[in-house]
């Protein structure tokens, strides 16, 4: 007894992917101060001011208080 397999009409679908790639500059960002940034620092968000600040890694960046978060 010999085996016979068929596959059934399959539906076509049609989709368009579009990608667009920029570069773009921190400076561009609304909310980045970059005011004092230099090689080595950290970007650390300021909850009062609601942006992102340079922070000198030696002397303001706690690294025991950054979160990544849960993935």
């Amino acid at each position: 007894m010999a085996l016979k397999v068929t596959v059934g009409t399959s539906n076509t679908i049609n989709t368009n992917i579009v990608s667009k790639k920029t570069a773009n500059k921190v400076e561009a960002l609304a909310d980045v101060d970059l005011e004092g940034v230099q090689d080595g620092y950290t970007l650390i968000y300021n909850n009062a001011t609601k942006k992102w600040e340079a922070a000198n890694p030696a002397s303001e960046v706690i690294l025991d208080n950054i979160d990544g978060g849960t993935y």
